[in-house]
């Protein structure tokens, strides 16, 4: 297939999507509603549901973060962040939703606040400003904050998160509340070659301002449209490295058949004819079996990744 290549942003387009959420709450209110909007493979949307998970859910979930999040300076909060927007996603929908899109932009929305946008600055040069503060934000997490982080991360319950798969020697013990000393990025670094999410803390976000938000934007540029360009980016990250949901829940080797399916859809996409009946098949094998193989951590980066691009389009 024709792997859309390196292009510059469409500017127009996410200058378009900027202007309807000028503000922070509204750009994370945006990113997550989108995310949860494009009807991506194995995941929940407006036209899928899980047993216990629908679409309302997770918009539910987006204004419980957007009004928590929002108002992030610096790192002296971040823990504490998570832990409100955790509990208050739980309290508005009952269920674990959106664990994953808080730990992933907490961070980025406190490191944000210290930005200087300068008209000539090229949108490459923001993304590495921007991954370069929330490297140093993340080294600057106390044992105090990561203890709150851990204890969030503990109360959500999220799939994957057992001894039966991280081991009873894991650092992160998730089965209990921890106290008020907890190196959090230790336990990241822990986990970051089993959990991609964890990997951006371990790596400063580097895999997601490197590689997860200019994929998105290649694939919303190839198709012209965001919805569309979401799922294929979806599709195609998980094509590339599995999915690390899929690999806590199921083991590495689901995985990485989870990915060979994701090359085979991707190989579709030079014949428009066969675009949608080989989504379709992906949607169907990835919905077996009660959703295990839920490629939730890749969702997860789209959303952060969509906030990325919807911030670095703006001024305010």
């Amino acid at each position: 297939m024709t792997v859309p290549q390196p292009v510059a942003p469409d500017d127009s387009l996410w200058t378009m999507l900027a202007i309807a959420a000028p503000h922070r709450a509204a750009a994370i209110r945006m990113a997550c509603v989108l995310e949860a909007t494009a009807p991506k493979v194995g995941n929940v949307h407006p036209a899928a549901h899980f047993h216990d998970l629908n679409y309302s859910h997770f918009v539910a979930a987006a204004d419980a973060a957007a009004d928590v999040l929002s108002d992030l300076c610096g790192a002296v909060d971040v823990g504490a962040a998570i832990a409100s927007a955790v509990a208050a996603s739980v309290i508005a929908t009952g269920t674990n939703v959106n664990l994953g899109i808080v730990l992933l932009l907490a961070p980025l929305v406190a490191s944000e606040s210290t930005r200087e946008v300068t008209a000539d600055s090229s949108i490459e040069q923001r993304w590495a400003n921007w991954q370069s503060r929330t490297s140093q934000l993340l080294d600057q997490l106390d044992l105090q904050q990561g203890a709150m982080i851990a204890s969030a991360i503990a109360d959500a319950n999220a799939g994957g998160l057992s001894d039966e798969t991280l081991g009873p020697d894991h650092p992160l013990d998730v089965t209990r509340q921890h106290d008020a000393s907890y190196d959090i990025l230790e336990a990241m670094r822990c986990a970051a070659s089993r959990d991609r999410i964890a990997l951006q803390y371990a790596n400063g976000y580097r895999d997601l301002f490197d590689h997860v938000v200019p994929t998105l934007n290649r694939w919303v540029t190839q198709t012209g449209d965001v919805l569309s360009g979401i799922v294929w980016a979806h599709i195609a990250l998980i094509a590339e490295a599995g999915d690390s949901l899929i690999g806590r829940k199921c083991g590495q080797a689901e995985s990485d058949r989870v990915a060979g399916l994701a090359r085979e859809c991707l190989a579709a996409y030079d014949r428009p004819a066969q675009r949608g009946p080989s989504i379709h098949r992906l949607d169907t094998a990835l919905r077996a079996d009660g959703n295990r193989l839920n490629p939730g951590t890749t969702a997860d980066l789209i959303a952060a990744a969509l906030y990325v691009h919807l911030r670095s389009n703006t001024n305010t």
